[in-house]
């Protein structure tokens, strides 16, 4: 994808409406840099000074950071095809990686592994994951995971086992331009669904070699 290309169109979007740009303050260039997890600067002097060095701030994470889905995202927003979804602050993991994985160890053989080595990856990266089974709620647990992927950093998703629930949790966080990171233990590997055997997804062993691959991949993908 060309950043550059994709940037330039939503900086037209943006400065398309000229209120916002030149008189409003929080606007479309803030609420992408909140929803991409980046600050943008204090409203103290010009407004369009302020939107300029928000803008280049964006401009910045494009180039440098972003993942296709979040460029594929981003482009959507400034033809107006796609809406920045609303995300609540009070969810427990906004700024977190949400980790999708088989929770059933009689289906799965390996759920200690998987979430021992991804969240030995995570902390080593210096990111905090956020494990929708560990966290104790009284919410109907459809509208929590929703919330709670919307709200996430990226997403790791083990599909070993095969798990249609990981597959959803994939697919849901893919439309919302997330970033997600697939992995699979190598006795698995050749069962991924056709679907999705065409997407680059990391093999692993044990729970050391999960932590190093999927370590090495947050790293490559500056997500760290």
């Amino acid at each position: 994808m060309n950043a550059e290309q994709i940037f330039n169109e939503f900086a037209k979007c943006a400065e398309s409406d000229n209120q916002y740009y030149t008189f409003g303050k929080h606007g479309i260039i803030e609420d992408v840099l909140a929803y991409m997890g980046l600050p943008s600067k204090k409203f103290h002097g010009a407004n369009q000074v302020v939107h300029a060095d928000n803008l280049n701030t964006l401009h910045e994470f494009m180039v440098k950071t972003a993942s296709d889905e979040q460029l594929m995202y981003i482009y959507n927003i400034a033809k107006g095809e796609k809406k920045l979804p609303e995300v609540s602050p009070l969810t427990d993991s906004g700024g977190k990686v949400f980790v999708s994985m088989p929770m059933n160890k009689d289906k799965c053989p390996y759920v200690d592994e998987i979430r021992k080595g991804i969240e030995r990856a995570l902390k080593d990266t210096c990111n905090t994951p956020y494990f929708l089974d560990k966290d104790p709620h009284n919410d109907n647990i459809y509208v929590k995971m929703l919330e709670e992927i919307t709200a996430c950093k990226f997403l790791v998703a083990d599909l070993t086992s095969q798990n249609n629930g990981v597959y959803y949790e994939v697919g849901y966080a893919k439309a919302l331009g997330k970033t997600v990171i697939l992995t699979c233990k190598d006795e698995d590997f050749k069962n991924r669904h056709f679907d999705i055997a065409q997407v680059q997804t990391l093999s692993w062993s044990d729970a050391d070699s999960l932590a190093n691959v999927l370590s090495q991949q947050i790293k490559n993908a500056r997500l760290n």
